[in-house]
């Protein structure tokens, strides 16, 4: 009876040590994959080299945008062994995979601005999605400003005239949320 106890407190503690020393890692500020998946590395900032490439979920399409939910980025990270406390207020996050058919715009001479890439230009009409959990609601929409591929950009309803900001998806395309 004292080995099984001995043996029960062992496992107890080195479970209990494991997790105690888990890599903490946190969100990064903008994720974004190149590959066919999306990693580890791509969402979190701080995780080890031998588990950064480790895939969560399917990359977007390039020139895309898709969310990952706060229970599927918990579950990665602790079946990583890492050591993640979500965001307050934070449900999803969105990762962008660069590339597609992307307009770009020429680097200006004057002032020293960089080289701009626009997905959707000022005055354009798009496709907007409009998201909300059970729901989706699909409307034309007028670019209100240049926007590239994961930028919050405002768009007008040309229904209801009402300003909407979306998420830049790609090009002729966005995605608003609740």
């Amino acid at each position: 009876m004292l080995r099984s106890l001995t043996l029960l407190a062992c496992i107890y503690l080195f479970f209990a040590a494991a997790v105690a020393h888990a890599d903490p890692v946190t969100l990064r500020a903008r994720a974004e994959t190149n590959g066919p998946a999306i990693t580890m590395g791509d969402v979190f900032e701080g995780v080890p080299a031998d588990i950064a490439g480790r895939a969560i979920a399917p990359a977007p399409p390039a020139g895309q945008l898709t969310s990952l939910s706060m229970p599927v980025l918990v579950a990665a990270a602790s079946a990583a062994g890492l050591d993640f406390t979500p965001p307050a207020g934070v449900n999803v996050v969105r990762v962008v995979r660069p590339g597609g058919a992307r307009a770009t715009l020429p680097a200006s001479n004057s002032g020293g601005h960089s080289v701009s890439e626009a997905a959707v230009r000022r005055g354009e009409m798009v496709t907007l999605v409009y998201a909300a959990p059970g729901m989706s609601l699909t409307m034309r929409a007028r670019a209100l400003e240049d926007g590239a591929v994961g930028q919050s950009v405002r768009f007008q309803n040309t229904s209801s005239n009402r300003t909407i900001d979306a998420i830049v998806t790609g090009p002729g395309a966005a995605e608003a949320n609740p």
